[in-house]
């Protein structure tokens, strides 16, 4: 990893990037209990009861991103200096950048709850796992190890209190809406870090897509992560206060990649019919585990959930609840009904609505229904781009000092435009052979007609 002024003392051997570097003051954020608690946070949710080798955690991923922004960030201003032939930033505000996506890196996914999205249905008030996040670094010991990362950094460098780095920052940055209104959010460099993070080119995707494939042991969320990093750079329009995270030219076929990846993984892994029906089983066990059935909404009382908890107290309803049994000796129901990746047409709903009609008139048993949906991407094109909006940064492309957006470059990217729209019926095994005997009659209907 290429750093010149932090020091990093301790590494970590990861199975994707190899050795992964962190700092002693680091190191404490990465040894405290709520960040401790990532090792029992599965990535994947119920994946690892289809894809047996997906017991990577949250942990793991964590250290990931915060490598890859390290990565990511010098890449793109080492190739802004190549093409201009100075810095986009002194060092002292390169250094402090750094800092801070390293920060923002390690810590955006601390408030995740048990099996991670798999059960984010039970936050209490429409809350998210960010607003954990937020509590997190900003009420527990993660806040004083922050505070402290940042008096260090203006001690190296000499620096003042606009370099200050605190919790309250970071989740200005990363996490709150509609920042620049507050007086303390630098425009456009904060949006520009911010892309880093969360964008169509953010280094949580790319960590998360070559982890997952491998851990799962399938090859759809490969890409070229090398030529990706070297093709990053930084368009700049001082005029309009933009600075974006940009890909040169030669690096379109490696975004490309990228994005189909990410694309392959939600319908061959992410959307697995199986893992679909599970996570419903595993929320409906959650829902009778907790209070009220929701997670509590205090902080330290939150940290106290992790996967080994909610396993733990399944087992113990073993015996008296069906749904913790049906959970425990992975009792599935059958898909008997499931439409193509992109059903988004009238004529799908109805034949959708038609065959689960018909299958509860004919069977006279319980049918789930289940939909997974999902965009691409979501790349606007330039003229779309919104300063004043933290989503949907377009990626850009230095042709000839003429920036155009990578949608209008790329033929690839545009015939992905359709949300991804699977929608199945599940029997349980009993009615499997009658329902799909019944399904496949109203099919061939269809085709004689």
């Amino acid at each position: 990893m290429t750093n010149e002024v932090m020091c990093m003392p301790y590494q970590f051997r990861d199975p994707i990037h190899g050795f992964i570097e962190v700092s002693d003051l680091e190191l404490k954020i990465i040894d405290s209990a709520p960040f401790q608690r990532l090792r029992n946070i599965k990535q994947l949710a119920t994946t690892y009861l289809v894809y047996p080798g997906a017991e990577h955690t949250r942990f793991g991923h964590s250290l990931g991103v915060m490598y890859l922004v390290t990565e990511a960030f010098t890449s793109a201003l080492d190739r802004y200096k190549a093409a201009h032939g100075y810095d986009l930033f002194d060092n002292t505000r390169k250094e402090w950048y750094k800092q801070l996506l390293r920060l923002m890196a390690i810590t955006h996914d601390l408030g995740h709850a048990p099996f991670s999205h798999g059960s984010e249905a039970l936050f209490d008030g429409g809350a998210e796992h960010e607003d954990f996040t937020r509590k997190i670094i900003c009420e527990t010991e993660i806040s004083q190890y922050i505070e402290d990362i940042g008096a260090d950094f203006r001690r190296e460098h000499s620096a003042d209190e606009s370099y200050a780095i605190t919790p309250e920052l970071l989740w200005l940055i990363y996490g709150e809406n509609n920042p620049e209104l507050n007086p303390n959010y630098i425009m456009p460099d904060f949006k520009f870090l911010k892309s880093f993070m969360d964008s169509e080119l953010d280094c949580d995707k790319m960590d998360y897509l070559l982890r997952d494939s491998y851990y799962c042991g399938v090859n759809y969320g490969k890409y070229d992560l090398n030529r990706l990093l070297s093709s990053l750079t930084v368009y700049v329009k001082p005029n309009d206060n933009i600075m974006q995270l940009a890909v040169e030219r030669g690096g379109i076929h490696a975004f490309e990649e990228f994005v189909i990846a990410r694309y392959f993984m939600f319908i061959q892994v992410y959307f697995h019919k199986t893992r679909r029906y599970l996570d419903n089983l595993l929320i409906g066990n959650i829902s009778c585990i907790l209070p009220n059935s929701q997670y509590p909404d205090d902080v330290h009382e939150y940290l106290k959930w992790d996967d080994l908890t909610i396993l733990n107290k399944i087992k113990e309803a073993q015996g008296n609840t069906p749904l913790a049994d049906e959970f425990l000796n992975r009792t599935v129901m059958s898909c008997v009904y499931e439409t193509s990746a992109h059903s988004n047409r009238g004529n799908d709903y109805l034949l959708f609505n038609l065959i689960k009609k018909e299958l509860k008139e004919k069977l006279g048993c319980d049918i789930l229904e289940d939909t997974a949906s999902k965009l691409p991407h979501k790349i606007p094109t330039l003229e779309e781009y919104d300063a004043g909006s933290g989503k949907g940064i377009p990626i850009l492309v230095n042709y000839m000092e003429r920036p155009s957006s990578i949608s209008s470059e790329s033929i690839l990217l545009q015939s992905l435009i359709k949300p991804i729209n699977i929608r199945r019926l599940y029997v349980d095994k009993p009615h499997a052979a009658d329902a799909r005997r019944i399904v496949s009659e109203l099919l061939k209907e269809g085709d004689d007609d």
